[in-house]
């Protein structure tokens, strides 16, 4: 049986949701075949979110590692690598500001997924689900994680293998900012791509 390890992280930028954590929420008790799933909603904590993560992986070993994130694009967008780059300017929800704009000189500029996004966004398109590669996460916390998760695989001190997905924000948030132009996907659709994507990577269909 294969192990899953799922993150999101908690709302930010004034948002009362965010649509990460309400997927983790929603694979909260659902049974997957031949997998067993653990899943946490991380602080957007520069100080605390990564010791979380770490015991995680150090306790349960899993087989694969896939991070979610809220980022206001129009599709589901699944991230081929980790920049060593953060702002500065930007606190986290704890009012931390980061010192510098790399997140580690001791390490390489950027670190690829050692998953191919590739056919992951076919199937979701073949699916009806709108999915795109990108080859940017930002610099904010989501970008931050999966550099360092990929760092730690880089370095061998971690066996898995891992992504970073992007989601759209949900139909509440752009009514919770009267921002009507905001890009959106209903949760249940969102909650549906990562299904697959698990499927996916779980039967060795990409």
């Amino acid at each position: 049986m294969k192990t899953i390890l799922i993150s999101g992280f908690e709302p930010f930028d004034g948002y009362s949701v965010n649509p990460s954590a309400e997927i983790i929420k929603a694979f909260k008790g659902k049974s997957i075949p031949d997998a067993k799933v653990i899943s946490i909603v991380l602080p957007l904590d520069y100080n605390s979110a990564l010791e979380k993560f770490r015991i995680l992986l150090d306790e349960h070993e899993p087989d694969f590692i896939l991070s979610l994130g809220q980022s206001n694009r129009p599709s589901i967008t699944i991230e081929r690598m980790g920049i060593n780059v953060l702002n500065t300017d930007r606190e986290d929800n704890y009012g931390n500001k980061p010192g510098s704009d790399i997140i580690d000189k001791r390490l390489d500029a950027a670190y690829f997924s050692n998953i191919d996004p590739h056919p992951l966004v076919d199937i979701l398109r073949e699916n009806d689900i709108p999915a795109t590669i990108s080859y940017h996460a930002g610099t904010y916390g989501c970008n931050w994680l999966f550099f360092n998760v990929m760092s730690w695989i880089t370095k061998g001190e971690i066996d898995a293998m891992a992504t970073f997905i992007h989601v759209p924000p949900l139909p509440q948030q752009a009514i919770e900012k009267n921002n009507y132009s905001l890009a959106t996907m209903a949760l249940e659709m969102q909650v549906r791509a990562i299904e697959l994507v698990l499927d996916a990577l779980l039967h060795s269909t990409i």
